[in-house]
């Protein structure tokens, strides 16, 4: 009996193991789907409008219409990515479907509008960006661009934190409407290491 109770013991301890951690990393989530959250409704309050850090990007293409190509799309995705679009709020969101789904490692939501604003809430928050081009690449169907970067932002708060690690975005394009229908981040560090960094001091310039 005690060589058959000991499995089920050790079985028991594996389990609260599993359970802790499990009750961790949901902490953890939760603490970082909050603070993404806070930040979202803090720049609805207070952001302004795009100081126009951006680069000043000059093109030959029609903006003020929706693409009417593939080669057109990815173009103006190249345009966005030199004006520094994630950081300036200069976006050309007739690129994109009405309902694109935009994701990041916090949450994903459909719409176009709310992806444009939270861009420009953003861009009211940094005092000073720098952005170094790692990776493009276009499929060879050229429905879908993966683009990475390494980014270092300040943040306008007291404290002065910068926020930095390489970033990457999945572009999918639909083919009979030319649009981008999805657009999914990526960062090469966890969520929650990326959100302490807004709450230290910086050990990094730029």
């Amino acid at each position: 009996t005690m060589f058959k109770a000991a499995p089920i013991t050790s079985h028991l301890s594996a389990q609260k193991v599993e359970s802790d951690e499990g009750d961790k990393i949901e902490n953890e989530n939760v603490v970082a789907k909050t603070s993404w959250y806070a930040a979202e409704v803090f720049g609805k309050m207070f952001g302004s409008s795009p100081s126009g850090k951006g680069n000043s990007v000059s093109t030959s293409l029609d903006i003020t219409k929706p693409p009417s190509s593939i080669s057109e799309t990815l173009q103006r995705i190249k345009l966005d990515n030199d004006r520094f679009y994630f950081l300036s709020g200069e976006v050309d969101a007739l690129s994109y479907d009405p309902e694109c789904y935009f994701a990041d490692p916090f949450v994903g939501f459909k719409g176009t509008g709310r992806f444009v604003e939270n861009l420009q809430n953003l861009g009211s928050f940094i005092t000073k960006y720098d952005v170094k081009l790692l990776d493009y690449e276009e499929s060879k169907n050229k429905l879908e661009v993966n683009t990475r970067l390494m980014v270092k932002l300040e943040l306008n708060l007291p404290w002065k934190p910068i926020l930095a690690w390489p970033w990457g975005v999945k572009y999918d394009i639909d083919p009979d409407t030319f649009l981008i229908v999805s657009h999914v981040e990526s960062w090469d560090i966890e969520p929650l290491d990326g959100v302490k960094q807004v709450f230290r001091k910086p050990t990094l310039k730029i």
